[in-house]
Order: structure tokens, then sequence, then C-alpha cells
């Protein structure tokens, strides 16, 4: 495979799951608000938190969109694999697979708890790093 293949598939690959991470993170902030009394002042909070971490699902989203529609009107893409068969890189994977982790360490916690606004902390840590390994390896176009 040619490394502009590579790049497009591991480009794929990479949005793909952050976008899935992304959803789940927009999940775990909307049941965490869902423990806390409306007139509680950590409410508010709460909700903005979940609208930005909806707003970044869809830009993901939409960048992921724009990705697919340059890759359309090209041959570069064709013939790969999909993005469910494609291996993750093995830098991405490693966060991956402690992201999630940390996720079903969440989804297990009382979301009321310090563990689960600690464990939320160490989520937003590996959202980013997540990103900044994919953001390395991104070809420009």
């Amino acid at each position: 495979m040619s490394e502009e293949r590579d790049a497009i598939r591991d480009g794929l690959r990479g949005a793909s799951d952050g976008l899935l991470l992304a959803i789940r993170e927009v999940s775990a902030r909307e049941r965490l608000k869902r423990t806390v009394q409306p007139g509680d002042p950590g409410f508010l909070s709460l909700a903005r938190q979940v609208r930005i971490a909806a707003e970044a699902v869809l830009l993901m989203a939409q960048e992921e969109e724009i990705k697919a529609e340059e890759r359309s009107a090209t041959s570069a893409g064709a013939g790969l694999p999909t993005i469910e068969a494609s291996a993750p890189r093995s830098d991405l994977a490693a966060i991956l697979a402690e992201w999630r982790a940390v996720e079903r360490l969440l989804e297990a916690a009382d979301p009321a708890s310090p563990d689960a606004r600690l464990l939320m902390e160490q989520f937003e840590t590996l959202r980013d790093r997540y990103a900044q390994a994919l953001a390395a390896h991104q070809p420009d176009s």
C-alpha cells in the first residue's frame, strides 16, 4: 500500500475512532448531569459541558464529512479496507486502549462520585492526547 493510501486509511480510522469516543464523552457528561438536581449551582455548568462536548462531536463529524468528500473525488481511497477492518496505528491504539479502559470505569462509577469526576478528567486528557497524536500524522489535504 502506498504512503498516501496508508495515510488515508489511518486518517479515516483515526477520525472514526475519535468521533465514537467523543460521542461517548457526551453520553458520560449527560449521565453525570442527570444525577445533579436542576437547582444545584453545578447543574448549569454540567449542561454547558454537555453542549460543548456535543458541539465538538458536530465539528468532528463535519470535518470527517469534508474528508470523505475529498476522498470520493479521487481514486486514492479506492480499494481501501473498511474503517472497521483497518487497524488503528500503534501509537493511537495504545491511547485508545487506555481511553476505553477509563470509559468502562466511568460507566461503572457512581456519576455523582469524586471518582467519576476524576475519571472524566482522565477521559479529557486522553481525548486531547489522541487528538494530538492523530493530528501529528495527518496530511495537510
